[in-house]
């Protein structure tokens, strides 16, 4: 069977339609586009594409009726949504599955009846082709709240029209306020006649689909794979995950479901399910942390649908470690995510051996003193950049050989490896900045910060800005010991007032720093004497708390 034509006031009927509808089989990846920092340029590029009769690519349909598990396509789109599967009894209803064209339809879908990203998808009526750059559309986007111009014709609603002719005509009516410039009045009508050809009637075909002859899911699998062999249209991770999905249906959304309670456990850190979650799944069968298609057997299926199955509780405890050891609560802070799954490793396999052992919640002497392994690998492996691919794989071999034998995280080991692959292996005073915003944060880890609102910031005490004549002040200041995260709104507050003046007049304030002197001590006279004071107390505290001993 040959491609044929659709148009899409007929696709916007058919998505999500209730009878003979088109839906999402579970193989298919999640929404991708939106996510992309320029994702409204490329919906108004695809629009136009269309409005200009330029192919945008086919869609690949089966239609069926076997009882398999399927997702309706998103309504109004947000960063990272995921669209669940419909209800079981659901599953042998008559349908359409799209298994190319996903992203395309998805997008047309939501800036055509509902919203993308919260905003509302417009085109300017006033847009003068002849006088455009080639990248140059008539299309744009608006806050879904703000009032548009009235040569700004809403997508949604103009979609919403039946085609009938009085309703072009009402549509043009309304806009007679425009038509005192004849000139304007042409490119005016004439992009309301193409819009309304294009997006309205449904006698202009401009999508082309071919419906797919097919006996049972595993052939339109195969048909699905080489469409998008070569990782082309889908990620590496993604063909793994289709994979798995052939056999596991549900696998994905259980996924998901894991990420959604480590953002609940860890008040708010994105551990994202497609790429790290999985990526710590195919450590913990593979042994490597690069996710590749061609290396995935058959046989892996049933032990990565098995593994998710029991890391749930170590995952989870990894991050409330972070949040009740640390207060971290974001991504952010973590600069070198790789370098954390060997600490995942670690607790997941100890949990194998022994159900009741924890790391948020045993805080006994031999516990606290086994820890301090924990601690120097985590700070080391951060702050020194231990987070190669190679270096992943082989200290998660040794974090699982400790773990299963019962023994502390193998720090010595893995330094002994990192050392060989031409890291540094000991942190000094000198290479603790090169991660700085992650050491202050361990040398502050009872301090929650607030990202919803604003970015925490780095603030000099003895304000950088205030030797601006002079380079040697700004290079004493501009040191670890010398800096605080605060809040931005203190921050900004505070500026390059003098630190001890600041916080006489503003007493109330000084518990929002930390390692600091009395007032009444002289070392607030110099800076310098300020800085050793406050390193010889911070270098004290990674002693005591971490284990952490500053080589000079």
């Amino acid at each position: 069977m040959s491609y044929q034509g659709i148009s899409i006031r007929e696709v916007l009927d058919k998505i999500n339609a209730n009878t003979n509808g088109w839906y999402l089989p579970e193989v298919q990846r999640q929404y991708v586009w939106g996510n992309r920092n320029n994702s409204e340029e490329y919906v108004c590029l695809l629009l136009d594409s269309l409005l200009k009769g330029y192919p945008i690519g086919g869609v690949v349909i089966w239609d069926n009726e076997e009882k398999i598990p399927f997702r309706p396509f998103l309504t109004d789109y947000a960063p990272n949504q995921f669209n669940r599967l419909v209800e079981k009894g659901r599953w042998g209803e008559s349908k359409s599955l799209v298994y190319d064209g996903q992203q395309r339809l998805q997008t047309l879908y939501s800036v055509l009846k509902y919203t993308f990203n919260n905003r509302v998808l417009h085109y300017d009526l006033r847009f003068n082709e002849k006088e455009s750059g080639a990248d140059e559309t008539g299309f744009l986007f608006l806050d879904k709240n703000e009032e548009p111009k009235l040569y700004y014709i809403k997508m949604t609603e103009l979609c919403s029209k039946k085609g009938n002719e009085s309703e072009r005509i009402e549509l043009e009516e309304q806009l007679e306020p425009l038509f005192e410039n004849k000139d304007l009045k042409l490119i005016i009508k004439t992009n309301l006649a193409k819009l309304w050809e294009t997006f309205v009637k449904d006698s202009s075909k401009l999508i082309a689909y071919f419906p797919v002859k097919a006996e049972n899911p595993q052939v339109v699998n195969e048909i699905f794979r080489r469409l998008n062999i070569g990782g082309v249209s889908l990620t590496l991770s993604e063909l793994v995950l289709s994979k798995i999905k052939s056999k596991y249906y549900d696998f994905e959304e259980r996924l998901w479901a894991l990420s959604e309670k480590v953002k609940e456990k860890s008040d708010g850190i994105e551990f994202y399910p497609e790429t790290q979650l999985l990526q710590l799944i195919y450590l913990l069968v593979k042994g490597t942390i690069r996710v590749d298609d061609r290396y995935f057997k058959d046989s892996d299926v049933d032990l990565f649908d098995k593994e998710l199955e029991s890391i749930e509780e170590p995952v989870l405890d990894f991050f409330l470690y972070l949040r009740e050891t640390f207060s971290i609560n974001n991504a952010d802070i973590i600069p070198r995510w790789s370098a954390v799954l060997p600490m995942i490793v670690y607790l997941v396999n100890r949990n194998r051996v022994d159900k009741n052992y924890r790391w948020s919640d045993n805080y006994d002497a031999s516990h606290k003193k086994e820890m301090k392994s924990v601690y120097r690998y985590f700070l080391c492996s951060q702050i020194l950049d231990w987070n190669t691919q190679t270096m992943v794989n082989e200290f998660s071999r040794l974090a699982k050989e400790a773990a299963i034998n019962q023994q502390e995280f193998p720090f010595e080991n893995i330094k002994e490896f990192a050392v060989k692959k031409n890291r540094v292996g000991d942190l000094n005073d000198s290479n603790i900045i090169w991660q700085s915003w992650f050491a202050l944060k361990m040398l502050q880890p009872e301090r929650t910060f607030n990202f919803s609102k604003s970015t925490p910031q780095i603030d000099h005490i003895f304000p950088l800005n205030r030797g601006k004549l002079n380079e040697n002040y700004q290079n004493e200041v501009d040191v670890l010991w010398n800096y605080q995260i605060l809040p931005a709104g203190l921050n900004n507050f505070k500026r390059a007032k003098s630190p001890k003046e600041f916080l006489l007049t503003h007493p109330e304030l000084k518990e929002k720093f930390d390692f600091l002197p009395n007032l009444e001590n002289e070392v607030w006279d110099n800076h310098i004497d300020f800085i050793q004071y406050r390193k010889n107390l911070m270098i004290k505290y990674l002693e005591e708390r971490y284990g952490i001993y500053l080589n000079s």
